[in-house]
């Protein structure tokens, strides 16, 4: 007995798997990867980040949701799960997960290509309802974090405009880029090197302020819409974990937390800190699970 004792309090003795259900380079990845280096030196163990995707993030949720619960696998509890219970996505939602706590917080962003004719996110609105159809915006997938307030966005100020899904950010950016889409839905970090290479440019940010250092680039509701969709970032593992793991895990975040290093690698990528714990965490997720209601009216529409 007393050396089960001394093997649980040795947690953790080997890697962590950390799966993310996004490709390599996109918003969960980075913000993933940044946390996890800063866990694992919390946790004097190796966290291992694996991007399993494919079939909209549900591939990455069920591999997580079937590993074993040991503590030894985690998955990026983002705020697109509470999208799949509402859309009638079988196997996947919030409660299906130990939820331990939220991270970091960033809202997609509307990018044009720099020789794009609208400098603001009301002249495409006004030209795309002149020309129902005619033009395009790239997302990550359909039904996601990108689709999901561009819907909102078009109901708003009423146009129509035809939704491109793409696997992730890098093939969001390469389609606009290529002339395929005329905008995209993204992240602040992804499109950066296109804006600072004078490539593309930002319309609009999805939430109440910009991040810091993007203080520039107007929110929607700066220009008149009233559309916010913050989207955050958590530490997740399958159901059950030992509650040793638990208490480690979650004690390693915490320090995470309050590591100012942290903090400002966040803000250099365009994202915010999320101070969120397991209880508070679960809660917003499962408060965006009853908002999702409307946005799959209008995507069944």
């Amino acid at each position: 007995m007393a050396a089960v004792g001394e093997a649980r309090a040795a947690y953790p003795g080997k890697p962590i798997e950390w799966i993310v259900m996004w490709s390599a380079g996109g918003g969960a990845d980075t913000a993933t990867r940044v946390f996890a280096k800063y866990l694992e030196a919390e946790l004097g163990q190796s966290v291992v980040v694996k991007n399993v995707t494919g079939a909209g993030g549900t591939i990455g949720y069920l591999t997580a949701k079937t590993a074993r619960a040991d503590g030894y696998t985690l998955v990026s509890a983002l705020s697109d799960l509470p999208k799949y219970k509402p859309l009638g996505t079988q196997g996947i939602e919030v409660d299906d997960f130990e939820i331990l706590g939220g991270f970091a917080l960033e809202a997609p962003i509307i990018v044009a290509r720099a020789d794009a004719p609208w400098s603001n996110i009301r002249e495409f609105a006004e030209d795309a309802k002149n020309n129902p159809g005619k033009y395009s915006i790239g997302v990550s997938n359909v039904g996601g974090v990108h689709h999901q307030p561009v819907v909102l966005w078009m109901e708003e100020a009423e146009f129509e405009a035809q939704v491109v899904s793409h696997p992730g950010s890098p093939q969001m950016n390469a389609a606009l880029l290529g002339g395929h889409v005329d905008l995209i839905s993204s992240w602040v970090k992804p499109s950066l090197p296109g804006v600072q290479d004078g490539q593309l440019k930002y319309l609009a940010y999805f939430a109440t302020e910009a991040p810091p250092g993007f203080d520039s680039v107007p929110t929607f509701q700066d220009e008149g819409y009233q559309v916010v969709w913050p989207h955050s970032y958590g530490m997740g593992a399958p159901k059950g974990i030992p509650d040793e793991a638990k208490q480690v895990l979650v004690g390693a975040m915490e320090k995470v937390w309050e590591n100012p290093d942290f903090e400002a690698e966040l803000n250099n990528l365009g994202l915010l800190l999320h101070k969120k714990n397991a209880a508070e965490y679960r809660q917003e997720l499962l408060e965006t699970e009853e908002s999702m209601g409307r946005i799959v009216e209008l995507l069944n529409d």
